[in-house]
């Protein structure tokens, strides 16, 4: 059953996401952003579902590298590639922090809560730390936990099949009209 009020991309997502099944392809996603330097950087993040309609979820350390490349550049890109379907999706839009995300970290089991009192992302592990790395319960809202927004704007569908391959772009700019393209 279509959903008139969602873009057509987010059937096509949908269905990608239902056939991929428990993979873990189906909650994993490349995000690309651009360094102070101007350098690309990728990493691949976890998909935590939508905000709005077009607006991807994404939790992050504020300690991370990404956090300064987005303030300095709030561009980003995000794959995501689904096998059983043979589908890649490249998402562009911007990224702005969620501030009020309460609601996103009361998700969170108490073991995924521990981890955003570790040490620094990318830093030496201070194995005093890391001993004390048990589990607490009722732990609260740790300051370093991020909720980023990431709105999009177009979405380019690839689907390679066989003998030809198919292409699809929507942009939002264009209320979201599917548009076959060139692979």
């Amino acid at each position: 059953m279509l959903d008139n009020n969602l873009p057509s991309w987010r059937q096509y997502l949908k269905s990608s996401r239902k056939k991929e099944g428990k993979s873990p392809s189906n909650r994993w996603i490349q995000l690309a952003t651009v360094s102070e330097k101007n350098e690309p950087r990728l990493r691949t993040v976890v998909f935590r579902g939508w905000h709005k309609d077009s607006s991807m979820i994404i939790f992050t350390d504020r300690r991370s590298e990404k956090i300064e490349h987005l303030k300095s550049n709030p561009n980003a890109e995000i794959l995501w590639l689904f096998l059983k379907t043979k589908s890649q999706y490249r998402f562009k839009g911007k990224i702005s922090e969620l501030i009020d995300n309460n609601n996103y970290w009361n998700t969170l089991s108490e073991k995924s809560k521990s981890s955003w009192f570790w040490g620094s992302p990318g830093k030496k592990i201070n194995p005093k730390v890391q001993s004390n790395n048990e589990l607490l319960s009722n732990l609260p809202k740790s300051e370093n936990f991020v909720v980023l927004n990431f709105e999009i704007d177009s979405v380019d569908l690839l689907k390679l099949k066989q003998p030809t391959h198919k292409r699809y772009l929507w942009e939002k700019i264009k209320r979201w009209e599917k548009i076959e393209i060139n692979p």
